[in-house]
């Protein structure tokens, strides 16, 4: 029997019905898979930059794990010579632990927030001083001033949380001067800004340092006729007070009278002395290497 035209109709309806629920089913499927595929993973964010990383001067808690370099390896343990204050001595033979760093570093003060000094390199961090030093430090750069006009000392480095382990002029963590609380490396930009025996001649901050840092109470810690040896050679900290080291801008407050005495050598033949060994002719100490106070 023939279809009708109008049953034709109603089938043809039907199908397109049929077709297209189907398509519109499989297109929401489709995208309820896509939707639910995985993002593709973030790239990387970029390096720290150098303003990102920690300072060299780091005010946080050191770590206990000892730091090596060429020479020893630094470990913590006792020193007869912290009640000493200002006289204090830390170095290879004398070492001071983590504790020790960790509360000197909250006795001291900021002396660029107290008196304006200037820290030349801000990846050191803030410049941190024993706040009876700091007085006598914004003395005589007020000092140096007036003898050279336009000119100024700034910091590049006081007091540090860590040591350091790239060469003779290093010191680990528990060695360094630094430690102290009493220690500046200093330096007239205005002649350079390298820390380097060898521009000695051209450096009249130091050579200005030299002959009057005793007037404030500080020292030139690290002579060169107390180095030891050629810097050149191993260190040699020997039990007569050689230091094992030559920096022209490392100075170390001690206080007037001591470092009047060593200046001027009061107790070495009239010739500039070393903390070290002054601290054995006064009897402060009984032994440098190995170390005793009594």
């Amino acid at each position: 029997m023939a279809l009708r035209r109008k049953d034709l109709f109603v089938i043809i309806a039907f199908v397109f019905v049929v077709v297209a629920s189907n398509t519109f089913a499989f297109l929401a499927l489709a995208a309820a898979f896509i939707a639910t595929e995985e993002e593709p993973a973030p790239m990387p964010e970029s390096s720290p930059t150098l303003e990102q990383l920690p300072s060299l001067s780091d005010n946080t808690t050191p770590s206990s794990t000892p730091i090596t370099n060429s020479y020893r390896t630094a470990t913590t343990s006792g020193n007869c010579t912290l009640g000493l204050g200002p006289l204090m001595l830390i170095n290879y033979n004398f070492r001071v632990n983590n504790d020790f760093i960790a509360t000197r570093r909250s006795e001291l003060v900021n002396v660029a927030e107290r008196y304006g000094v200037i820290e030349g390199n801000p990846y050191n961090g803030a410049p941190l001083l024993d706040a009876e030093a700091a007085v006598h430090l914004n003395d005589m750069i007020k000092a140096y001033q007036a003898a050279y006009p336009g000119h100024n000392l700034e910091t590049r480095s006081c007091f540090r949380s860590r040591g350091t382990s790239c060469g003779r002029l290093c010191m680990p963590t528990g060695t360094s001067d630094h430690h102290t609380g009493y220690t500046c490396d200093l330096i007239d930009p205005a002649y350079g800004t390298e820390l380097d025996t060898s521009h000695l001649s051209h450096h009249l901050e130091w050579q200005w340092l030299k002959d009057n840092s005793y007037k404030y109470g500080f020292i030139d810690r690290f002579p060169a006729a107390w180095a030891g040896s050629s810097m050149s050679e191993p260190l040699n900290v020997d039990a007569n007070g050689s230091t094992g080291l030559y920096e022209t801008w490392h100075y170390r407050y001690v206080g007037i009278p001591a470092a009047t005495a060593i200046a001027t050598g009061q107790y070495n033949n009239g010739a500039y002395d070393s903390l070290e060994h002054y601290l054995l002719k006064t009897g402060k100490v009984t032994g440098l290497n190995p170390p005793s106070c009594d």
